[in-house]
């Protein structure tokens, strides 16, 4: 079977390089186009676009690369129509792949959107677009199960694709911190907005030693500039996240998967968000949910302290670091993430996607 695969970021590449991995295990004549990046490259060499092209996010960053956006969609539609797929498989990027599956509709193509946008947080409508327009729907957080039911959407729960690549059974103990890791996002945009107010804590914090988990795709002057010469407490890990989690006590993150990723390495956490203040004020306005990090949705609770926009500043994001440190405070956020990875599945999620992918394609 032939699977074109649009990913745009770097969390949509890390789960579709799971998953077509799990396709190529359940289908050996399986042939791959894609938008993506590294993850999903190490499965095929047939990387159509990469995730340095796509990744915008926000209201106004939309606005500034619209153009840009556009032909995008012109490169999407040439690219699927050339390879001709028997399956599209739309991983996340909902500004982008819900318009996309309209038209994937209207020529007939069959497609699966994995992982739902977040219409439980806003934009509730846009349900519609899954109901009628998608083929297969798949989720993977377990409260989104029952919401898509009230919506009378038809989606699939097999688990979280996290649980493949980490192993959360390994109990971290309370410990006395020392190391405290640095996770300032995954978009160019991001990293502006959070390294600085990251940095700035971790000059104020010499007696703590600071890894910034970074990414080769973003240009390292917008690390390196961010790091005076005098922080001898800072250090940069490139492309290695996960060993930042192993190695870390404590950390401070951009909302995101990342997350969740810490959550099941146990590394209790402060959560930050900054973003343009009108994408900002528009979005408060839109958005239903009490809660923007992965962990703290799942949990359905607030687990660890999440500052966002002019709440996450050098004082407040300190305060709430020294709060998560202390012993108290630290056992707590781990026992809450051992209830949050008991209901995250088995780590066959993308092996039992692929499965039902390939079986659906065979009758």
């Amino acid at each position: 079977m032939k699977y074109f695969i649009i990913a745009g970021e770097s969390s949509g590449d890390l789960y579709g390089g799971l998953l077509m991995k799990a396709l190529r295990s359940v289908d050996q004549d399986a042939e791959f186009a894609f938008w993506g990046g590294p993850q999903m490259k190490e499965v095929s060499s047939n990387q159509l676009k990469s995730i340095k092209e796509t990744a915008f996010m926000g209201f106004v960053e939309v606005a500034k690369n619209i153009f840009n956006i556009r032909q995008l969609f012109i490169d999407a539609k040439k690219h699927i129509a050339d390879f001709s797929p028997d399956l599209i498989i739309f991983i996340d990027y909902p500004g982008f792949n819900l318009r996309m599956t309209t038209w994937a509709k209207a020529q007939g193509y069959r497609t699966c959107y994995y992982i739902s946008p977040q219409l439980w947080a806003w934009k509730e409508g846009r349900h519609t677009i899954l109901r009628d327009y998608v083929d297969d729907f798949i989720v993977i957080l377990p409260f989104e199960r029952d919401f898509y039911k009230n919506l009378d959407t038809p989606c699939q729960y097999f688990g979280h694709p996290l649980m493949e690549v980490i192993d959360p059974s390994v109990i971290k103990d309370p410990v006395e911190v020392e190391t405290i890791g640095l996770f300032p996002g995954s978009r160019k945009q991001e990293i502006e907005r959070h390294l600085p107010l990251m940095v700035n804590i971790a000059g104020q914090l010499p007696h703590f030693k600071f890894i910034i988990a970074g990414l080769s795709h973003i240009q390292k002057s917008l690390y390196l500039d961010n790091i005076p010469k005098y922080h001898n407490n800072l250090d940069i890990v490139y492309d290695n996240s996960y060993s930042v989690m192993r190695s870390v006590d404590a950390a401070i993150t951009s909302s995101g998967t990342a997350t969740l990723e810490l959550a099941l390495h146990r590394v209790p956490q402060v959560i930050i968000y900054k973003t343009n203040p009108i994408s900002f004020s528009i979005g408060k306005k839109l958005v239903k949910t009490d809660h923007i990090g992965l962990v703290n949705l799942i949990a359905q609770k607030r687990i660890v302290p999440e500052l966002l926009q002019r709440k996450a500043n050098t004082e407040s994001v300190g305060e709430a670091l020294r709060q998560i440190i202390s012993p108290e405070y630290y056992e707590r956020i781990l026992n809450d993430y051992e209830r949050v990875s008991a209901d995250l599945g088995d780590g066959q999620t993308s092996q039992k996607i692929a499965t039902y992918l390939f079986g659906k394609l065979q009758s």
